[in-house]
């Protein structure tokens, strides 16, 4: 639990009342800092800390052993900047956090560490939250981590919890830049800490969130420099955030089985220049559909639309994610219809993962010149009603496709026949007399398998290696759940265990696990 805050601005006065009468002057200069421009972006400088002798903080606590850099921010004698400009302020916030807080929209706000050391490979993690209690209950920001900053020249890797997605950006003299970005369903509510990570080693940067990889991204620009903190404001009136624990260390390579993320193809159509189709016909049309969709309207029954990324690159395995729903406003309240994802197209060969809302059904299609077939399909009680979005994903590898909505795996399905294509939407009318969907955050990454297996029927040794010749670790019982790593050449399954660093195993062949996707797709991995 954290200690009740102090009344620290009392504190401060009485210092310095204390030093005006001791000089004998009635002026102070300022502390020295950088600033804001006319483009309210304002970078902040460690500010000079009266000392009193009677009552001087104590040094503050080395860091851990394989830090090159540790502050919890209990201590403002570490030296943090502490500054107050029109729009904006920054300084330590009892009893142990650093905030910046941004009083306005459209206003950028950095501090660096306070002794501004140059850093080229590292890792870096960071706890940091929004306080919902100053921070206006409207509007937009984002806020995390800057890095390898050098004059206007830097890299930060932010999150916005209320659109719930990540950045990369890029600072120039010129310009910020957006690098990459995606989704982020696991960011946390207000005053809740998220943990940022950030591994860099040389060009190439990966990117984590709550113990979860989300990209990564390779840029060779800027080799080095100042590591610090990064808040935005978009169109939020009051933007407050705590920044907590950081520590910068020797740069850390991914754990053993953690799955690195390469972003391929993102959009959010909030930007017409991404360059989708924008087109009209009797009975359809397609087109972005501000501030932030792209949208399909079908204006009849019984009909098809298909748009494709703009560029038509050909994707073979693959993990696709689609934010997706109905517009109810220009969608007819009777009649059915389905829409989603359509990949591995070339001509009229492809596959595409619909939903029904109004029937509760999800269907995966298959097309090729000689017609439209129904390979699979099942119900799906946890499609949302129109106006809420429903996540689709699809993991395609080889033959196989493992098919979810929402977070849940849905289905799977094998068909060889397009091994590659394109990818995109798909809309399709039964009876409905209009159809409107909205598409957003859209994804295209390296394929990423979710694997899980549930234990039922009975007890489950865990051991420390793929068979019963090593020693227990720990044990499993009926219903328990657990991440899968991969499966040995003898069947013998990789998991995470709880409690532990290192993996455990258990027999696949023991009839007691039953695991998403099936074992045939899971990677095949040693000791």
């Amino acid at each position: 639990m954290k200690k009740q805050h102090i009344n620290r601005f009392s504190w401060m006065v009485a210092i310095v009342i204390f030093i005006l009468a001791s000089a004998g002057c009635g002026n102070v200069p300022p502390p020295a800092v950088n600033q804001p421009t006319a483009t309210s972006e304002a970078v902040a400088s460690p500010a000079p800390i009266a000392e009193n002798t009677a009552t001087a903080a104590p040094a503050p606590e080395p860091p851990a052993s394989d830090a090159l850099f540790h502050d919890d921010f209990t201590n403002p004698a570490t030296g943090w900047a502490e500054a107050k400009f029109d729009n904006y302020f920054v300084g330590y916030h009892e009893p142990e956090y650093y905030h910046v807080e941004i009083a306005g929209g459209n206003s950028k706000a950095k501090v660096f560490e306070p002794k501004k050391e140059s850093f080229e490979d590292f890792t870096i993690d960071l706890k940091v939250l929004v306080a919902s209690s100053k921070t206006a209950p409207e509007g937009d920001f984002r806020y995390g981590l800057a890095f390898r900053r050098s004059g206007d020249q830097y890299y930060a890797f932010t999150i916005s919890p209320r659109a719930k997605k990540w950045y990369v950006l890029k600072n120039t003299p010129n310009a910020l830049t957006v690098l990459t970005e995606g989704p982020a369903e696991t960011i946390h509510d207000a005053d809740v800490d998220d943990i940022l990570r950030v591994d860099v080693k040389g060009s190439d940067f990966v990117f984590h969130i709550n113990d979860q990889m989300v990209g990564q991204v390779t840029d060779p620009d800027y080799a080095s420099g100042e590591i610090g903190f990064y808040v935005e404001s978009f169109d939020s009136p009051n933007t407050h955030i705590h920044f907590d624990d950081l520590t910068i260390r020797n740069y850390e390579a991914p754990q053993p089985g953690e799955q690195e993320v390469s972003v391929l193809l993102t959009d959010d159509f909030t930007n017409p220049a991404t360059g989708w189709e924008e087109l009209k016909f009797d009975n359809y049309f397609v087109g972005y559909h501000e501030p932030e969709y792209y949208h399909v309207e079908i204006a009849g029954g019984n009909s098809i639309a298909k748009v494709f990324e703009p560029k038509r690159e050909s994707f073979g395995d693959f993990t696709v994610k689609l934010d997706v729903f109905p517009a109810s406003s220009k969608t007819a309240p009777e009649g059915d219809f389905r829409y989603g994802l359509a990949f591995r197209r070339s001509g009229d060969q492809y596959y595409a993962f619909t939903i029904s809302p109004r029937a509760k059904k999800w269907y995966v299609l298959k097309s090729s010149p000689s017609g439209l077939t129904v390979l699979t399909e099942g119900p799906a009680e946890n499609v949302h009603e129109a106006d809420v979005d429903d996540n689709l994903r699809v993991d395609a590898q080889g033959s196989n496709f493992l098919l979810h909505i929402n977070d849940q795996l849905v289905g799977q399905v094998t068909d060889p026949d397009y091994a590659s294509g394109e990818i995109g939407f798909y809309v399709e009318s039964f009876d409905s007399p209009n159809t409107h969907i909205h598409f957003d955050t859209f994804t295209v990454q390296n394929v990423e398998l979710t694997l899980s297996c549930a234990v039922g029927g009975g007890t489950l040794y865990v051991r420390s290696g793929p068979s019963k010749t090593f020693p227990q670790v720990a044990l499993l019982g009926d219903g328990d759940n657990v991440q899968a790593l991969g499966i040995s050449p003898n069947q013998w399954i990789k998991i995470r265990v709880e409690g532990r660093d290192e993996p455990g195993w258990v027999s696949y062949d023991d009839g007691f696990l039953t695991c998403s996707p099936t074992v045939d797709l899971f990677p095949i991995v040693s000791q």
